[in-house]
């Protein structure tokens, strides 16, 4: 059962890699950017929920046969 949806998700990202390649940025980006500036627990949690709304917003047009 678990395999299935590692082959899956797998799959997924290889047809579409455009998509994955951009959320990958995303956090990424997010990741060093937070580590730059020394934000304080506040401002990052803002910063990961609007990432997060992104990253939804992206993988549902990104993902969408």
């Amino acid at each position: 059962m678990k395999k299935t949806n590692f082959t899956k998700s797998l799959l997924l990202h290889i047809r579409y890699p455009w998509t994955a390649i951009c959320l990958l940025i995303l956090w990424i980006g997010l990741a060093v950017m937070c580590a730059i500036l020394h934000l304080d627990a506040r401002e990052v949690i803002e910063l990961v929920y609007c990432a997060g709304v992104a990253t939804l917003i992206i993988a549902f047009v990104g993902f969408r046969a």
